[in-house]
């Protein structure tokens, strides 16, 4: 049993897909299904179920699975420790985060984290959920502070925090002095949001409820980052959704006040993959995920 026939197994096994795992992994599909039948007849069970309606794991698959994992994440360490070595530092922790998580209390566990593993190099990268959880999935990141994942064998999720949409305005704004917004207030209001391309997720959910509401707000696609969005609307530019996580680092002119009705349905979680590092577990320890 080679290590790539393990890989080749816990790919197809995330994505129950032999052309899509055989897409991930850069390889042709008859090669990928062989290599499958090769561990198979080595291990002298079947693995998958495959029929006309797609795959998916047998039960003896099931509980190889997590062995398979094991064994990955063995390889990865011993494989991760050797370069350190090399690099002359001992381990380095890859940390994905959204913007709206980057806020004091979340400075605070980082802090925390960096005081009692001061050897691990922590690396941080900031971007939108969507390409977090594809870099966590390509194993390019160890965890990941975001949205909420889609369901994947070898993901695991934990919610650590649930925040509201408000509306960011400028403080010489005439609704400044208001204590809520309602949605329907918005209709014909001159919008800031982030450029799709750059998150296509920013927005979507506060234009679902303006929607919801009849309110249709006039939109301008305006900057490629939240934190370039709000310094345009204390420049009294317009106004913007901003989380409420982030209220703390409001920029000079600029102040955020809830909708009406308050709903905390923004949740975010701390993902990481189901073969993580000791240090990634480390991690987890201090945001109390076990």
């Amino acid at each position: 049993m080679e290590l790539r026939h393990l890989r080749y197994f816990t790919t197809v096994a995330d994505v129950l897909s032999f052309s899509e795992a055989a897409r991930r992994l850069h390889i042709a599909q008859p090669p990928l299904s062989a290599q499958i039948r090769t561990l198979e007849n080595e291990l002298g069970i079947r693995l998958f179920d495959r029929s006309s309606r797609g795959v998916r794991l047998t039960q003896a698959g099931l509980a190889f699975l997590p062995r398979a994992q094991e064994a990955l994440a063995a390889a990865q360490r011993a494989s991760d420790s050797g370069r350190a070595i090399a690099r002359g530092r001992k381990e380095e922790l890859r940390v994905g985060i959204i913007p709206p998580a980057m806020n004091r209390s979340m400075a605070e566990r980082l802090r925390e984290f960096h005081g009692s593993h001061p050897d691990v190099s922590l690396h941080l990268r900031q971007e939108g959920a969507a390409v977090l959880h594809r870099l966590l999935m390509s194993q390019e990141l160890d965890v990941a502070i975001t949205r909420p994942f889609r369901s994947v064998p070898s993901i695991r999720e934990a919610l650590i925090e649930r925040h509201e949409l408000m509306l960011a305005l400028p403080a010489t704004h005439a609704w400044a002095r208001r204590r809520s917004i309602s949605w329907k207030s918005l209709d014909g209001v001159r919008t800031l949001l982030i450029n799709p391309a750059r998150n296509a997720h920013y927005g979507q959910l506060f234009l679902q409820h303006c929607s919801r509401h009849g309110a249709q707000p006039v939109v301008d696609y305006a900057a490629d980052d939240l934190s370039t969005l709000v310094w345009m609307v204390s420049a009294g530019l317009g106004v913007c959704p901003y989380p409420s996580s982030l209220v703390e680092s409001l920029p000079a002119g600029a102040l955020a006040l809830p909708f009406s009705p308050r709903r905390k349905e923004m949740e975010l979680v701390l993902a990481w993959r189901a073969t993580s590092t000791a240090y990634a577990r480390n991690f987890l320890a201090v945001f109390g995920v076990k």
